[in-house]
């Protein structure tokens, strides 16, 4: 009962009663059976987080029955879906909540969920893609997507519990997004939106500048993952969007900027970048209105990601290095962030042609200074 370590994480283990509908906490009730959860991290303190989540879910009949007696229903399996342990510690968790209960719900209605069809999820893809944001225009595809990733998601979740036999989205076509990004900010246009960004936002900008790192693992950036020794950000793999450890090393302006907000910390909040005292938790806002007020058109806050890669590269640090610095997973996904503009590709010809004159050619080819100068040193030896 409690907690339980294995190899492949540490586990959440209470006794419960089922009555079919809910789950609930049985302490000392006889027939009491117990039962297992994954909690999907090797992190204790996050495990005992997990661990008093389950627990009040369970107090509270919150965690629906895995006996089924009858068809389910789509609000039922959004229900189940939402109190799934793996999918309540995602950062994403909020977002998905409102998709489902202000979309999904209002959508499908009491429709048993073996009556879905592909159908009836393409007619969905299709109102929402007609749908108009207040003053933003048609929805994106890209937002349809996601919508429908949710739904395939969902519905995989009751495969698992046997529920369905069949996932009706896996027959429906997302749609091809045309979301390449390709804008860099030059140094120039760097300084300009330092001058007109707040000083905490500053330090946010400068830190995806000369980093990378996505705007969640910033803003949730605490010092006990800043190594002031080693130079490096030891991210662990719940700090990361791809679930991974990660190493980040730390630029001698960076390190004076840690140093300086490390001394003025306050003692009762862990983050690195805070607002008043309290944790920032989004820039989108303020980010926007230093963009306005910079005159900086085209860019957004995860564009870092593709400024710092660019500018690495540049750098000449090789692609495998940058991409474990800012944790790109394949080769195509990194392509994406690695841009290249006219002057890059005039910089490389002017490489290759030093390559050319001053390297290459020269151990194959004499050139006629250099076979005069063989000539009279021949000469002079004779």
């Amino acid at each position: 009962m409690g907690l339980t370590k294995r190899k492949d994480g540490w586990y959440v283990e209470f006794p419960i009663l089922d009555d079919g509908k809910t789950l609930s906490l049985a302490r000392g009730t006889p027939g009491a059976k117990l039962k297992r959860w994954k909690t999907g991290t090797l992190n204790r303190t996050m495990a005992k987080q997990q661990e008093a989540m389950i627990k009040t879910d369970l107090m509270k009949g919150r965690l629906l029955s895995g006996r089924v007696t009858g068809p389910v229903t789509f609000p039922a399996l959004a229900r189940a879906y939402l109190s799934f342990p793996d999918v309540k510690r995602q950062s994403s968790f909020t977002t998905k909540q409102t998709s489902i209960e202000k979309r999904f719900i209002p959508y499908f209605g009491e429709v048993v969920l073996g009556a879905i069809t592909p159908t009836m999820i393409e007619q969905y893809r299709e109102t929402r893609r007609q749908e108009k944001r207040e003053n933003q225009g048609p929805i994106k595809t890209a937002t349809v997507n996601r919508d429908l990733a949710l739904l395939k998601h969902m519905f995989s979740y009751a495969i698992r519990e046997e529920w369905v036999a069949k996932n009706p989205v896996s027959h429906v076509k997302f749609w091809k997004e045309n979301n390449v990004r390709d804008r860099v900010l030059d140094p120039d246009e760097f300084q300009r939106l330092q001058a007109h960004s707040a000083s905490h936002l500053q330090a946010i900008n400068l830190m995806a500048y000369q980093t990378g790192m996505r705007s969640g693992e910033i803003l949730g950036l605490e010092w006990g993952r800043v190594d002031f020794k080693a130079g490096i950000i030891r991210l662990r793999p719940e700090d990361t969007k791809t679930e991974e450890p990660r190493l980040i090393p730390l630029t001698p302006e960076l390190t004076d900027l840690l140093r300086a907000l490390y001394k003025v910390r306050y003692l009762h909040e862990d983050h690195v970048f805070l607002v008043k005292g309290q944790s920032v938790h989004s820039v989108k806002t303020a980010f926007k209105a230093a963009c306005r007020r910079a005159q900086i058109e085209g860019f957004n806050f995860h564009d870092f990601r593709h400024t710092a890669v660019t500018n690495m590269r540049r750098a000449g640090i090789d692609h495998l290095t940058i991409m474990r610095i800012t944790g790109h997973k394949t080769l195509v996904v990194f392509k994406r962030y690695n841009s290249f503009q006219e002057g890059d590709l005039r910089e490389a010809a002017r490489q290759f042609n030093t390559y050319l004159t001053l390297g290459h050619s020269a151990t194959l080819i004499d050139s006629p200074k250099s076979l005069k100068n063989k000539a009279c040193a021949r000469s002079s030896i004779g």
